[in-house]
């Protein structure tokens, strides 16, 4: 052995692929001008027990040392090469895809293997490249091959385009991966500027007569807007709101100063004077909604109902109109009567 050149190694019937030992075994014969009458010695050395024992027993009743190399991997392939079915290997073929992390060389290298026993004929290439395109990935490689014309491209110019997509799309991601990531000023000015803006906050917040921040007990400053930490007043995004306890817009109930105030509700967007925080029983937007006239006198109109007429108020939206059953009978309520 230590002539021979090369190594094939020793054959395991259980590990290996027999076609591809007896590929091996035929180059290295080659290689190394074994002669015909010495073939079947080099085959029997380069097994393992199991598998001589294996080769023992598929010529039996005949001797090992008697049978010709040739009668011996006869014997050996038969054993070896299953029964195969056409047509379940074609649906291994057909339903094959490319895997998440598989490169296109290689994803074009295993539909070679499995069309080997798919028996396509003169169908083979075109099939190979079908099959190469429409089971990629969906992504930049299959894109640029779904542009190409079918009627000229071939699984070599489509494996060629999908390795320039893949390159492409790699150096972009790497690009991207790169690029330093600045913050200005400016920047931060911009986003807080798209939270309200700084400008209009200084007006919101003396409108709310809350320019200054509060100090905690510990002494670090607060935002006097909402009573938070970690930002000023002009950098609040309640600084906008209306408080729910003295109506003034600029801060919240939770920092107020006038909690023992009336709760300015109806006063909607008005900025109300000093004057009007503690009563609001003269404001003119509050009037709208009071249930009684405050200043002037109702709106009547003379209806007649049955041959009464009667001095009826304007409904301006009430669901139901109540009249005195004195007045009018038997009718003693109209629902939409005006």
């Amino acid at each position: 052995m230590s002539n021979f050149i090369g190594n094939i190694g020793i054959f395991d019937c259980k590990m290996q692929d027999w076609k591809i030992f007896e590929s091996r075994l035929q180059q290295f014969i080659k290689l190394n001008s074994v002669k015909d009458d010495s073939k079947c010695a080099v085959l029997l050395t380069h097994l393992n027990d199991e598998s001589y024992r294996l080769a023992r027993n598929l010529v039996y009743p005949r001797e090992l040392e008697a049978v010709t190399y040739d009668e011996l991997v006869k014997a050996l392939s038969d054993h070896f090469t299953p029964r195969r079915s056409t047509f379940a290997d074609r649906a291994k073929f057909y339903d094959a895809t490319r895997g998440e992390y598989e490169s296109a060389e290689s994803w074009a290298a295993r539909l070679r293997g499995l069309a080997i026993n798919c028996e396509f004929g003169t169908e083979l290439d075109t099939l190979l490249r079908d099959k190469f395109v429409l089971g990629m990935n969906v992504g930049a490689e299959r894109d640029r091959l779904f542009e190409m014309d079918a009627k000229t491209l071939t699984l070599s110019k489509a494996l060629e385009v999908a390795q320039q997509a893949a390159s492409a799309r790699q150096a972009r991601a790497a690009m991207v991966k790169e690029e330093p990531v600045f913050r200005s000023s400016s920047t931060a000015a911009g986003s807080s500027g798209r939270r309200g803006g700084a400008a209009r906050a200084g007006d919101a917040a003396r409108a709310g007569g809350a320019a200054s921040a509060v100090a905690r007990d510990d002494g670090e400053p607060r935002c006097s807007i909402c009573g938070l930490k970690n930002h000023n007043v002009y950098r609040c995004r309640y600084r906008n709101y209306r408080c729910e306890v003295c109506g003034v817009k600029g801060h919240l109930k939770k920092v107020c100063k006038n909690k023992g105030t009336r709760s300015g509700l109806h006063k909607l967007d008005t900025e109300p004077e000093a004057s009007q925080e503690s009563e609001c029983d003269e404001c003119k937007e509050c009037a709208v909604f009071n249930l009684r006239y405050v200043s002037y006198q109702p709106i009547k109109l003379n209806v007649s109902v049955n041959g009464s007429l009667l001095s009826m108020e304007l409904d301006s939206g009430s669901g139901t109109t109540v009249i005195s059953d004195k007045l009018c009978k038997p009718w003693v309520a109209t629902k939409n009567f005006m």
